[in-house]
């Protein structure tokens, strides 16, 4: 492993991961609505959130700096909300698939609570935000539970999120709670592995083990499992659970920086670019499909063309929302910033954050700050 090229401080090999996981959203939703890997492509998503997320706090916190936990919540708001809030608007003027009378669980960031209580994914064109609800719900407790707990509390914390989940999931009928809740409610999983890894990440025996060619050649192994063992095995608990091992493997991995074709793959240009605008696609892709399957029905049936023209149209329609409308609001972070430092330290001007063993960790706090996850 090499370190990860760095561009103002982003880890771009993790951008790159982010970017497989959107794709594989288009794909699902456009192409193919059972594929063999499916839970894979959610568990990336939720484990890179849960890294990134975890990582940029945790930074904030061994920085030695006044910590504002009402900033945080505003700069994820004026990163997640804009574009999300102008995709509901365009959905309650069209009152696409019957939106109206449901839009203040979406607006409110429910609506996985609500196709939990209704037991269905109507209306289809915000079906996807279950997940982004999930990741929402992780942000709300993650900065409490960093910056008022010890390590070792907040290790603690994670790990029984990450085994109750599990615990919910499997024994939810035999507790009576309704099936959809292990599809919509307890996932918290992969996003509390991601935590426990940004926990562990310096730890050079750790990074030994999890960055070693051995593993990534055994993580692989285990996502394509399925295609040799089968698709009921790749739908399995035993599956998700070695899954996220494998996923943890290769996000720290990107994080430590691939050498050769994978860093080509995981970081160039294109998957900047896509990793930008990232976020955007995911939120609007549903609804785009609707306001032009709706004229060109024959859209509505999945295939490559489908893929690739809608895949196509969100694209465009992404970037746009990037300039016009969200880099404008991201650009409002910049005077709600998460750490303050509490005076000045040797070798820091005024108003800078105090530099870490290995990096300089407000640049890098304030990169990772822009690309958390698929959402954001």
């Amino acid at each position: 492993m090499a370190a990860s090229g760095d561009e103002g401080g982003r880890r771009a090999q993790i951008d790159g991961l982010r970017v497989l996981a959107m794709v594989g959203v288009l794909y699902v939703h456009y192409w193919n609505e059972r594929p063999t890997l499916e839970f894979v492509r959610v568990s990336l998503f939720f484990v890179v959130s849960g890294f990134l997320i975890s990582h940029i706090l945790l930074s904030s916190k061994d920085s030695l700096s006044k910590i504002s936990i009402i900033n945080f919540y505003i700069r994820r708001s004026l990163r997640l909300l804009p574009s999300l809030f102008l995709i509901l608007l365009t959905a309650v003027l069209f009152d696409m698939d019957g939106i109206r009378s449901n839009i203040m669980w979406h607006v409110f960031q429910g609506s996985n609570l609500f196709f939990y209580v209704t037991e269905g994914w109507k209306p289809w064109i915000v079906a996807h935000l279950w997940s982004l609800n999930i990741v929402e719900q992780f942000y709300v407790i993650s900065p409490l539970v960093i910056m008022l707990f010890s390590k070792r509390s907040i290790f603690l914390i994670y790990t029984s999120i990450f085994t109750l989940s599990i615990f919910l999931r499997v024994h939810c009928l035999d507790l009576g709670i309704s099936p959809w809740a292990k599809i919509v409610l307890f996932v918290f999983d992969p996003l509390a592995a991601g935590a426990i890894l940004a926990l562990v990440k310096e730890n050079r025996d750790v990074q030994a083990i999890l960055t070693s060619r051995l593993s990534n050649f055994v993580s692989i192994a285990i996502i394509v499992s399925p295609f040799a063992i089968g698709d009921k095995f790749g739908q399995s608990e035993s599956y998700r659970i070695l899954s996220i091992y494998a996923l943890s493997s290769i996000v720290l991995s990107a994080y430590v920086g691939y050498t050769g074709v994978v860093a080509l793959v995981l970081a160039n240009p294109v998957s900047r670019f896509l990793s930008r605008i990232g976020y955007a696609t995911y939120i609007y892709h549903m609804a785009i499909w609707w306001l032009i399957a709706e004229h060109w029905p024959t859209l509505y049936h999945k295939g490559p063309t489908t893929f690739f023209v809608m895949s196509i149209s969100t694209i465009i329609v992404a970037t746009l929302s990037w300039h016009l409308v969200e880099k404008h609001f991201d650009a409002l972070k910049a005077f709600f910033p998460v750490a303050k430092p509490l005076h000045n330290l040797p070798g820091n001007s005024v108003g800078s954050a105090p530099e870490f063993p290995g990096e300089k960790s407000e640049g890098k706090s304030r990169g990772l700050d822009t690309c958390i996850a698929l959402h954001g």
